[in-house]
C-alpha cells in the first residue's frame, strides 16, 4: 500500500519508490472490547480452523456449490470491496456470491488513525493504513460485531473473507498510538530514526521507516505475539484469510538475527495469506511465496505486480499479445500469485499510475486474467464515478459506501462463472490471439471427447473477428456464449462458424449451475402494460408472483403481462425461483416501474464556442447485448435549439428527447460537434485515446457546454401551476376552480 502523507515526501520519493513504501494495511491486533488479549502466541487459543470450518463444512459447501464458486480460494476470483464498510459488504453478499466471486477482501480491520476530514475519499482514505492499535473495528470499517455478521452471513453464501493487515507498521502519530504499543523498544531506530534511503539495501527496506511511520522492531517478540494474537482473533470472528501490507518491508526467517516474526503471526489459522511484494532486484518474490503458501491450504503467496504492468502496458496499446501475456513475470509458481488489472495502490496514489484508465479497459482486462487457470485474479472496485475520463475521487460515493457497479458487469460475471467452472474441472489452459493481436482467446480444456466440459474466452479490443478457420483445443460441439446468447461451432480442432464483436468480451462454454431470470431485468414502461418474457436454465419448478397479485407456474420462455392495474408512477415487483440439480432454491426479483406517458428524459446543453454544431449519441449500456442500442450511427443526431417559452430549456441551450425505446437505467449520451471523423467531443477521450463512457440519462440533465471540467446535472423542470380549469360540453359544464366541490363528468 502507499500512503500520500505527508505529500512532499511522497514527491520526493518518487513513483516507483512511492509504490512500494505506502502506509501499510491496517491490522494487527489483539484486543477484544478494549482490552488487551493478556495470552502469548504460544498461549493464544487457535479455536478455529478456516479451512475446516468451510472446505470441510457440509453446510458451507452446500452453499459454495450452489453458486457454483470455486473450492480453493487459490482457484477463485476475489473482489477487493475497496473502503466498503463490513455492514456494506455484507448488504452485497448475496449479489457478489452471484456473480461468481470466491472470496472478498476488505480493507484493515484494526484501530486506526482518526483522519481529519470526515467520509471523503480525497486525501482521506488512507487513513485505514494507519494503525494506532492491534484492537478489531474502525471509524471507516465498522465494529467487531460488525465483522463477526458479516463473516457469519458470507459463509451461508458460500463467500470467503480476505482482510488485510498492516503488520509492518504503525502510524505516524506517536500521540495516537495505543499506550500498549508505545514503548521505545517495539520499534526499529535504524537510519538514525528516519526513512529508507537506498532502496536496493535489504537491510533498510526492512529496517528504516516508510514515510515516517513507526517500524515495528519485528525481531521483538513481544510484538510479534501481540501481532498473532490479533489475527487468531480474526479468524475467531471468522476471517478466512489475511492480505499484509508491505510485507517486503518485513525480514524473512533466514535475515538478520533469525527472525521469527512472519513463523509467529502467520500461525493464526487462516486457510489463505500472502504478502504485498512489490516486484524489483531485492524482493525475493520466491522466498516470500513459499513462506506464505507453507502457512495456507493450497495456496497463499505473493503479487504479480509486474505482470499487473505488463498487463496495463497491453491495454492502452491494444496489443493482446498471447506470447508476452502467457508468462506471470514472477520467479513464483502462478500458484502461489495474486494477479490483478489494478491495485487499489495503481489507482488511488498521488502518481495516479491507473487512475486515467477507463472502465472499459478495465473489464478488458479482466477478460484475461480471470479466464486464466493459475493466480488468484483480484477485481478491484473503484469508487463511483470516479476515474477515466473523471476525477480521480469524484465524491460520488464515501467512505464505507459500496464502489462502482463493474464488479458485477455481466462480462465479468460471466468470466468469473467460467473460471470457477474451468477451475473445479482442472481444465487446462492455452492463449492464442484471434486474427489480431487486439483479440485474445483464452482457451480451457480437458480432451475427454466432452465438449461440456471446455470453453474460452474471448476479449476483443479492435474490430469484429470471424472465427472459422481458427484452430482450437476445444473438443467439438456448439458452445454457448454466457454474455449474449450467441454461439460458435467446433469441429475438427477449428471453429467453424462464429464470431468476436469488436469491443467486447465473449464466454463460451456450458453453465451447468441453475438459475432463473426475467428480460427485461429492472426496467421502465410508458404503455399500459408491458410485456415479459421469464427464463429458466437447469431449473425444475419454475414459480413467479408479482405484486399485482398474479403468480404461476412457468417454462423457459414463457411470458406474462403486467401493469394492467398499476399506476403511473408505482414499482411492480417481479419474483422468480425454483430448483437447481441440487435441489437448492434460486431466486431473482426485478422492479418495472410505470411512467406517465406524457413524461420524457431529455438533454438540454450549450453548444461550445469552439463546435460548429451540436449533436447527441445516444445508446443503451448493455454488455450483454448482441447488437447496440443507439439513437443512430456515430456522431448520432442533431440537438435543436430551444424555443421561446420552453419550460425547462434557458436561452441559447440546445435539447435532445431521448427516443422511448432508448429510455432506462443504462441509457448514456456523448455530445460532440456532428462531424464523425474528429475528437471534438464530450465527455473526451481519455488520455490514452480511449473513447470514454457516456453521461447517464434517466430523466432531464444539463451540460453548460464546458469541454475540460464541465457539469452535467438533472434540471428539475419549471411547472405551470393551474388553479382554475373551466371545461365545456355541449350538455354540461362545471367550474372546477379553486374550492368548488369535485364533480364527475359524464359523456
Amino acid at each position: 500500500m502507499k500512503h500520500r502523507k505527508p505529500a512532499p515526501t511522497w514527491h520526493r520519493l518518487g513513483l516507483k519508490i512511492s509504490k512500494k513504501v505506502v502506509v501499510g494495511i491496517t491490522a494487527a491486533a489483539t484486543a477484544f472490547g478494549g482490552l488487551a488479549i493478556a495470552s502469548t502466541a504460544a498461549q493464544a487459543s487457535t479455536d478455529r480452523d478456516s479451512y475446516a470450518d468451510t472446505v470441510e463444512n457440509t453446510t458451507f459447501e452446500q452453499a459454495r456449490k450452489h453458486y457454483g464458486l470455486a473450492q480453493q480460494m487459490s482457484e477463485g476470483a476475489t473482489l477487493h470491496a475497496w473502503e466498503w464498510s463490513f455492514k456494506t459488504i455484507e448488504e452485497n453478499i448475496p449479489a457478489i456470491a452471484e456473480a461468481g466471486y470466491t472470496s472478498v477482501q476488505t480493507e484493515p480491520i484494526s484501530a486506526i488513525h482518526n483522519g481529519d476530514k470526515g467520509m471523503i475519499f480525497t486525501e482521506n482514505w488512507y487513513y485505514v493504513y494507519q494503525p494506532t492499535d492491534t484492537t478489531i473495528g474502525n471509524w471507516v470499517m465498522g465494529t467487531e460485531d460488525d465483522l463477526k455478521s458479516l463473516c457469519n452471513t458470507a459463509h451461508k453464501y458460500g463467500v470467503r473473507i480476505i482482510v488485510d493487515v498492516v503488520a509492518n507498521h504503525m502510524t505516524a502519530t506517536w500521540g495516537a498510538i495505543a499506550d500498549r504499543w508505545k514503548k521505545s523498544e517495539y520499534y526499529h531506530h535504524d537510519c538514525n530514526d528516519g526513512d529508507v534511503q537506498d532502496w536496493n539495501n535489504r537491510y533498510q527496506v526492512t529496517h528504516c521507516k516508510l514515510l515516517g511511520l513507526y517500524d515495528i522492531n519485528t525481531e521483538n517478540t513481544e510484538t510479534a505475539n501481540m501481532m498473532h494474537d490479533f489475527l487468531v482473533q480474526a479468524v475467531n470472528d471468522g476471517v478466512d484469510g489475511f492480505r499484509f501490507d508491505a510485507a517486503k518491508h518485513i525480514e524473512l526467517p533466514d535475515e538478520y538475527n533469525g527472525s521469527q516474526y512472519w513463523n509467529i503471526i502467520l500461525n493464526n489459522g487462516a486457510q489463505f495469506q500472502y504478502g504485498e511484494v512489490l516486484q524489483d532486484s531485492i524482493s525475493r518474490d520466491s522466498d516470500y511465496a513459499k513462506l506464505f503458501s507453507s502457512h495456507s491450504k493450497n495456496g497463499g503467496g505473493v503479487t504479480a505486480s509486474s505482470y499487473g504492468s505488463k498487463l496495463r502496458g497491453a491495454l492502452n496499446s491494444k496489443n493482446l499479445n498471447a506470447g508476452t501475456l502467457s508468462d506471470w513475470s514472477n520467479s513464483a509458481s502462478p500458484s502461489n500469485l495474486v494477479s490483478w488489472v489494478e491495485s487499489h495502490d495503481n489507482y488511488s496514489n498521488s502518481d495516479r499510475e491507473s487512475t486515467g484508465m477507463s472502465e472499459w479497459q478495465m473489464t478488458m482486462g479482466w477478460g484475461v486474467i480471470g479466464s486464466r487457470s493459475q493466480t488468484m485474479p483480484l477485481y478491484f472496485d473503484r469508487p463511483v464515478g470516479s476515474g477515466g475520463s473523471q476525477p480521480q475521487f469524484s465524491e460520488e460515493s464515501k467512505l464505507g459506501d459500496a464502489g462502482a457497479d463493474s464488479w458485477k458487469d455481466a462480462q465479468v460475471v460471466a468470466v468469473n462463472h467460467f473460471r470457477n467452472t474451468m477451475n473445479n474441472n482442472k481444465a487446462s489452459e492455452y492463449l492464442r490471439n484471434c486474427g489480431a493481436n487486439s483479440c485474445l482467446m483464452v482457451e480451457r480444456y480437458i480432451k475427454d471427447g466432452n465438449f461440456k466440459n471446455d470453453g474460452v474466452t474471448i476479449t476483443n479490443m479492435g474490430d469484429t473477428q470471424e472465427l472459422s478457420g481458427t484452430a482450437t483445443n476445444l473438443d467439438d460441439g456448439t458452445y454457448k456464449d454466457q454474455v449474449s446468447g450467441g454461439t460458435i461451432t467446433v469441429s475438427g480442432g477449428k471453429i467453424t462458424s462464429g464470431s468476436a464483436p469488436g469491443g467486447k468480451i465473449r464466454v463460451f462454454f456450458t453453465d451447468n449451475s441453475g438459475s432463473v431470470s426475467a428480460t427485461p431485468g429492472d426496467s421502465s414502461f410508458k404503455t399500459d402494460t408491458t410485456t415479459v418474457t421469464l427464463n429458466a436454465n437447469n431449473v425444475t419448478d419454475a414459480t413467479y408472483t408479482t405484486s399485482e397479485g398474479k403468480s404461476g407456474s412457468y417454462q423457459d420462455g414463457d411470458t406474462i403481462t403486467i401493469g394492467a392495474s398499476t399506476a403511473i408512477g408505482d414499482t411492480i415487483t417481479v419474483k422468480l425461483q425454483g430448483k437447481d440439480a441440487d435441489g437448492q432454491t434460486v431466486s431473482a426479483t426485478y422492479k418495472y416501474t410505470k411512467k406517465d406517458p406524457a413524461a420524457t428524459s431529455t438533454a438540454y446543453a450549450k453548444k461550445p464556442s469552439a463546435w460548429s454544431n451540436l449533436y447527441a449519441y445516444v445508446y443503451v449500456d448493455d454488455s450483454s447485448a448482441t447488437t447496440l442500442k443507439e439513437n443512430a450511427k456515430w456522431p448520432g443526431e442533431p440537438m435543436t435549439q430551444v424555443a421561446s417559452g420552453d419550460t425547462c430549456g434557458k436561452d441559447g441551450e440546445y435539447k435532445y428527447e431521448i427516443p422511448d425505446d432508448l429510455e432506462g437505467s443504462n441509457t448514456r449520451i456523448i455530445f460532440n460537434d456532428g462531424n464523425a471523423t474528429n475528437t471534438k467531443k464530450y465527455p473526451a477521450d481519455t488520455t490514452e485515446g480511449e473513447d470514454a463512457a457516456g453521461l447517464k440519462i434517466d430523466g432531464n440533465y444539463a451540460w453548460d457546454g464546458n469541454t475540460s471540467s464541465g457539469t452535467w446535472e438533472a434540471r428539475n423542470c419549471v411547472v405551470i401551476p393551474t388553479k382554475s380549469v373551466k371545461i365545456d360540453q355541449g350538455d354540461y359544464s362545471v367550474d372546477l376552480s379553486e374550492g368548488v366541490t369535485t364533480k364527475q363528468l359524464t359523456a
